[in-house]
């Protein structure tokens, strides 16, 4: 099989830095998809003259689904690897080999960040660790946009869930289709501000403890570890439900 790789980046008004991030993937995969996600600057027309492939999406459908569009957009080329990264710079493009590499022996590498853009995001990260590693211990950073993908292993991990949701959506897919995940150190650079909510937040966490009670029977998983998850999530959706409606209620009525 040729060892091409596509890169699959989702953007939003990000002009500033799109077309650095695009040069500098390029030098590492065969073709860049630049997902256009309903921008209002000129993000699509940079990510274009540095060399990418650009599709736009109007209205803003949010980064999961961007990301659902471009991952369907690589896989018509027929690579052997797709990997996805954010157009913010905050991700390094010359960490995608890494990431390909590791593909010599996993289904999916995950990239593991060691800063984080905002408190808010580490603090999500830390307070799922726990959970998505009993799950499986090679899960290091769930919600890391630097992500590599072996092509035909995509499908059953496509799902329409948005924001946090979708990435711990496909952690999840991961772990009951039995892939083999490795994590893989990367840099770094933290943008000043994130747009992450408590809500969002709130969010992701509650969808993660559904579907693994959802899922716990099908888990290929200890049964000790599948007592713990069991009274961890339940724990948690009796907490998280309302505080979300909480939030979600005091959003509305801002």
């Amino acid at each position: 099989m040729t060892r091409t790789a596509v890169a699959v980046i989702p953007a939003h008004n990000e002009s500033d830095t799109i077309a650095d991030v695009v040069t500098r993937t390029r030098k590492h995969v065969s073709k860049v998809i630049v997902v256009d996600d309903g921008s209002s600057d000129d993000t699509s027309a940079k990510a274009e003259a540095a060399g990418a492939f650009v599709s736009r999406l109007v209205p803003n459908r949010g980064k999961g689904q961007a990301l659902v569009h471009g991952l369907e957009l690589a896989m018509k080329d027929l690579p052997f690897a797709v990997v996805t990264l954010d157009a913010d710079g905050e991700h390094d493009p010359d960490d995608v080999p890494k990431l390909l590499a590791a593909l010599d022996t996993a289904d999916i590498a995950l990239g593991v960040r060691h800063t984080f853009r905002s408190g808010a995001r580490s603090a999500m990260n830390k307070l799922a660790l726990f959970w998505f590693q009993l799950l499986d211990p090679a899960i290091e950073d769930t919600i890391c946009g630097l992500r590599a993908f072996r092509a035909e292993k995509l499908p059953a991990l496509q799902n329409d869930f948005g924001g946090f949701v979708y990435e711990h959506e496909v952690l999840i897919r991961a772990v009951l289709n039995g892939m083999r995940m490795v994590a893989v150190s990367i840099q770094t650079v933290p943008t000043t501000s994130s747009h992450v909510t408590v809500e969002e937040v709130l969010r992701a966490n509650n969808h993660f403890d559904r579907r693994v009670l959802q899922e716990l029977g099908s888990l290929p998983l200890p049964v000790w570890k599948k007592g713990l998850l069991a009274i961890g999530c339940a724990s948690g959706l009796a907490l998280g439900v309302p505080a979300e409606f909480l939030v979600r209620a005091r959003n509305k009525t801002r």
